[in-house]
């Protein structure tokens, strides 16, 4: 029975000893970038939108990703993304609520370098190469940061290498009639509020342009409006926030929850739309 009870002993604490080791060396296996970005996000994630359900939510300004440099190949400025980053951020909710999470990662096949991530650029070219990049692989990675790969897209990383990422303003939408291509998706711009409220209610993805001076920004902001209903639209803005305090006619905007708005179409005009980006599956 002594003898016995040391042979379970010794069994034990190799076992013990393998599993520590075991653990060490996968920690060890793992870069700084991969350990960064196996974190989990924020604020970003999934939201349940009135008459809609579950939908992917991304925020430009996420704790994981908000202070991350968004910049195209020729400037020497830095600015991050939480700042700047609405226009790739709605559009990947856009796209994200039209088309299955396991092709979103279909654009990697227009990219001019693999898309890749680091703690301090979207664009591989604006990183200081001083650490390895996170390369992504997964069908995974292509849903966690979608807002990302779109950022890198615009600002050159795509087949034609061509920019919209301004270098005094935001982003053009110069990039997006080709990106949206890839999955198999057509744009068209809308002026007014009726065509964006009829084309929401047809089940098509609207991202509208908020203009300065109004509800959501002192300068201009891209948006999702996810739904609408008889009374109102739920939209999912980009900038994760708390309040519209400050803004002009901030207190038209029916915060449901961080990220998740409100706004009765009889007060769109607090909104300042100057005009729509309605995307939609192409036809067969």
């Amino acid at each position: 029975m002594r003898n016995f009870l040391r042979l379970f002993t010794l069994m034990l604490c190799v076992l013990v000893l393998t599993l520590g080791y075991a653990h060490v060396s996968f920690a060890d296996g793992m870069t700084d970038m991969e350990a960064f970005f196996s974190k989990p996000e924020g604020s970003s994630g999934l939201i349940d939108v009135p008459g809609k359900g579950s939908m992917r939510y991304y925020a430009q300004n996420d704790s994981l990703w908000g202070s991350i440099t968004y910049e195209r190949e020729d400037t020497n400025t830095r600015r991050p993304f939480r700042d700047s980053g609405c226009s790739p951020t709605a559009l990947a909710m856009a796209v994200a609520s039209l088309v299955p999470e396991e092709k979103l990662s279909l654009i990697s096949v227009q990219a001019r370098r693999e898309y890749s991530l680091c703690s301090c650029s979207v664009n591989k070219a604006r990183c200081n190469h001083s650490h390895t990049r996170y390369v992504l692989t997964s069908q995974r990675d292509y849903v966690r940061f979608l807002p990302l790969v779109f950022g890198d897209y615009a600002t050159g990383n795509n087949a034609s290498g061509n920019s919209s990422r301004g270098i005094a303003a935001g982003t053009g939408t110069g990039y997006i009639k080709d990106l949206i291509k890839i999955y198999g998706l057509t744009m068209e711009f809308a002026n007014d509020y009726a065509s964006a409220r009829k084309a929401i209610r047809a089940g098509k993805a609207v991202v509208g342009l908020a203009g300065r001076g109004g509800a959501f920004t002192n300068q201009g902001h891209y948006i999702f409006l996810a739904n609408a209903d008889d009374e109102q639209v739920y939209i999912l803005d980009p900038l994760c926030r708390t309040t519209y305090a400050g803004y002009n006619q901030g207190n038209k905007v029916n915060l449901i929850q961080p990220g998740l708005v409100s706004l009765k179409h009889e007060d769109i005009g607090a909104a300042k739309f100057s005009n729509f980006i309605i995307i939609d599956y192409a036809a067969p």
